[in-house]
């Protein structure tokens, strides 16, 4: 089966209908080969500088699934394929096609939208929790449950990962991300949080102090580590834990002892410690 139109730039009736004629031509020749379901029969598509909601329209037909179109959705597309493809090939060139020029589809209530990809995270209807259960350049909502790792910690090393318009959003209290953006990068993300979401394989480490006092320290790193639990100042008898993070002042050799239960964890805590470990600078009564 062969979709091959090229509309004239700039005319939108003629666009339409070619469009029109385009569709027919599909039916009949679906018809004429006793393919039942449109959708399976190979297309060959070459849409250049065409009309964005006249391509939506025949790839809606091409699914056989209406496409609401947002008003704000304007401007020229092209989609185009050099041999045959299926209908599943051709319709994910179309969507990648609308997420370079800044559109979306998304699904609510089983109604296909296509919309303004700055507010698809605010219509997207999808919401999987666990695997990630489409691909493609659809925008969904994924929730992504964390056995060891603190959200709080994820949320600064995914972001860079998600996409401008799409959010990123952390629940400490259940343990979990929740995460819209495009379902291909989902996978990559989902991927990025199984190797960082890992079982402590940290031990105890000593970070010895070179300015700052090991007592006065140690309540000051747990509640910044902790991000904002109060504590009182430990000795290694009392050690400050919160969170399966721990604190312990070593005041003979003027060291913090530290256990954390992650990798990121602990590398958070020797970086708070290693700004605030300075030097203080006294100035006398002449200025020296």
């Amino acid at each position: 089966m062969s979709m091959n139109r090229m509309p004239p730039r700039g005319a939108a009736a003629t666009l339409a209908a070619a469009g029109a004629a385009l569709l027919l031509g599909l039916a009949g020749a679906a018809a004429a080969q006793n393919i039942a379901p449109r959708a399976r029969a190979p297309v060959t598509v070459n849409f250049v500088t065409a009309d964005v909601e006249a391509v939506t329209r025949a790839f809606a037909a091409m699914i056989e699934r209406p496409i609401v179109v947002d008003p704000r959705v304007r401007g020229q597309i092209t989609v185009y394929s050099e041999q045959p493809q299926s209908v599943r090939e051709a319709f994910q060139s179309y969507l990648a096609a609308l997420r370079g020029l800044g559109f979306a589809l998304v699904e609510n209530s089983g109604v296909l939208k296509l919309v303004p990809e700055a507010d698809a995270k605010l219509q997207a209807g999808t919401v999987g929790v666990g695997e990630v259960p489409v691909k493609g350049d659809t925008i969904i909502t994924q929730i992504f449950q964390l056995r060891y790792e603190n959200p709080n910690n994820l949320v600064a090393v995914l972001r860079p990962l998600i996409s401008a318009n799409n959010t990123i959003n952390a629940n400490a209290g259940s343990q979990s991300l929740v995460i819209t953006d495009y379902a291909d990068n989902l996978q990559r993300i989902a991927k990025v949080i199984a190797a960082l979401d890992q079982p402590a394989h940290t031990d105890v480490e000593v970070v010895p102090l070179q300015h700052a006092v090991a007592a006065d320290l140690a309540p000051l790193v747990q509640r910044l580590s902790e991000g904002g639990i109060g504590g009182m100042v430990t000795s290694p008898q009392s050690p400050l834990a919160a969170g399966g993070a721990t604190v312990i002042a070593d005041s003979r050799s003027n060291a913090l002892i530290l256990r954390a239960p992650s990798a990121a964890r602990l590398a958070q805590m020797k970086a708070t410690i290693a700004q605030l470990d300075r030097p203080t600078h006294l100035v006398g009564p002449g200025g020296g």
